[in-house]
C-alpha cells in the first residue's frame, strides 16, 4: 500500500495552482516538481551557491582525486542522478565510442580503459550491455582521461562540474572546478 500523507489546505491549493486540470493528480505535480527540483539542484551542501567555479585546462587537469562531481553533460546530454559519477562519465563516452566505432580495431582505439566484450562482472568490470561490453572502472583521474579522449576523437563536447571534499589529499579542498572540452575547438 502507497504512503498516505496529509497536506495543509494553504499547500494543497499552491499544488492546485501548478496541475493542469482534469489531467493531473496530486501525484503527477509533486512529480513535477521533484523533476525541475533535480535537473536545477546541481550544487551538493558542501558548495555554497555563491561561491564562484574556477576553471581548468582539460588537457591537463589537476588531481581530481576525493572530488564529486556537481553535473556533467556529455555531447549535448546531462547525465542523470545515479551516473552523474566518474564512472557514469565513462560509460556515457564508451556508449558513443561503441556507437560510432565502425570496426573493432576502430573501438580499441577510441577506448582507452580496460574493456572486454561481452559480460563480465568482476575484477572491477561492469557490463554495458546496450555497447555489447564490460569496462573496468576507473578512479576520478583515469575516468576524466577516458572521457576526455572519446569526447576528443568523435568530436563531442564534454562539460563536467566538480567538487573537491573538504579532505587531506584533495588538490584543492572544498573548491569547485569545472572543465569543458568543446567539440568545435
Amino acid at each position: 500500500m502507497a504512503p498516505s500523507v496529509e497536506l495543509s489546505p494553504e499547500t494543497f491549493k499552491r499544488l492546485q495552482a501548478h496541475a493542469t486540470p482534469l489531467v493531473d493528480t496530486v501525484e503527477t505535480v509533486i512529480g513535477r516538481m521533484i523533476d525541475a527540483f533535480e535537473a536545477t539542484a546541481l550544487l551538493p551542501a558542501e558548495v555554497s551557491k555563491g561561491q564562484s567555479v574556477r576553471s581548468f585546462n582539460p588537457n591537463t587537469p589537476p588531481d581530481l582525486t576525493h572530488t564529486n562531481i556537481l553535473g556533467v553533460t556529455f555531447n549535448g546530454c546531462k547525465l542523470g542522478r545515479g551516473k552523474d559519477n566518474w564512472n557514469g562519465v565513462v560509460d556515457a563516452a564508451v556508449r558513443a565510442a561503441a556507437a560510432t566505432a565502425r570496426s573493432h580495431d576502430e573501438l580499441r582505439r577510441l577506448i582507452v580503459v580496460n574493456y572486454v566484450e561481452g559480460t563480465k562482472q568482476d575484477e572491477g568490470y561492469r557490463p554495458l550491455a546496450d555497447a555489447g561490453i564490460s569496462v573496468q572502472a576507473q578512479d576520478a583521474n583515469g575516468a576524466w582521461r577516458a572521457a576526455c579522449h572519446i569526447a576528443r576523437q568523435l568530436g563531442c563536447d564534454l562539460s563536467i562540474k566538480f567538487a573537491w571534499r573538504e579532505k587531506e589529499g584533495a588538490a584543492y579542498p572544498g573548491i569547485a572546478g569545472q572543465m569543458i572540452v568543446d567539440a568545435n575547438k
